[in-house]
């Protein structure tokens, strides 16, 4: 919970209708990363598992995440927005949780990772402070040296917050706990850790390209 003293003494000794926000307004943050989840949260992975590097893209289809809304109000619903490197973000987060997870890493011949950042929800519920919740999705893959994908996957986490609302602080919070989560249900996935130890993925090469059909040749006939 995040609430500042301000917010809690301007309403001491008051009507607590004298402190619901009136109106609300679009805003933005950018993401910082910083680790949120709970020890009992994480997976360690199988012994054997292991990758070569970890990868990630941005695949927001626009910088709009979420929404504000006043609680009990027919004032407009206002966006959020998330804005800076969301790819290092995600990276960020995906090196946390694979090293708590005790997946071993930079592992030279060992399948890599994609992480692609699909989805972001916020829903902030305002009225004297705000109520947060938020979802995020990732598409994940691993890929062997040869370039043959061996499983591919989408995983969520979401989480919620209290406190001031429109708090830059709190948005972060909100996203780092999803993600976290998210990523961690990625190397969770016994198939996930199925195709990181499985010599089947390790050796399998990629299916060759089409073989262009032979010309046919023209029969040529003398007049």
């Amino acid at each position: 919970m995040r609430i500042a003293a301000s917010s809690v003494l301007v309403c001491v000794g008051i009507l607590s209708a004298a402190c619901v926000q009136k109106s609300i307004v679009p805003t933005s943050f950018t993401p910082s990363y910083k680790s949120m989840l709970d020890a009992k949260d994480v997976t360690v992975v199988r012994n054997c598992a292991a990758i070569s590097s970890v990868s990630a893209e941005n695949g927001l289809p626009g910088a709009v995440v979420g929404k504000r809304t006043l609680e009990e109000s027919s004032f407009p619903a206002q966006d959020i927005s998330i804005q800076g490197d969301t790819v290092g973000w995600v990276r960020a987060s995906a090196n946390e949780m694979f090293n708590r997870a005790m997946l071993k890493t930079s592992q030279a011949g060992a399948p890599s990772v994609r992480l692609r950042l699909t989805d972001i929800q916020i829903n902030e519920n305002v009225h004297i402070n705000a109520g947060y919740d938020a979802r995020v999705t990732l598409d994940a893959s691993v890929t062997n040296a040869y370039g043959k994908e061996c499983w591919s996957g989408r995983k969520s986490g979401a989480s919620q917050e209290y406190g001031d609302h429109g708090s830059v602080e709190n948005y972060r919070a909100l996203v780092d706990h999803a993600l976290d989560r998210a990523v961690m249900s990625v190397a969770a996935d016994s198939a996930f850790q199925e195709a990181l130890c499985s010599s089947s993925c390790l050796n399998a090469m990629p299916a060759p390209p089409p073989s262009a059909a032979p010309a046919k040749k023209r029969s040529s006939k003398r007049k």
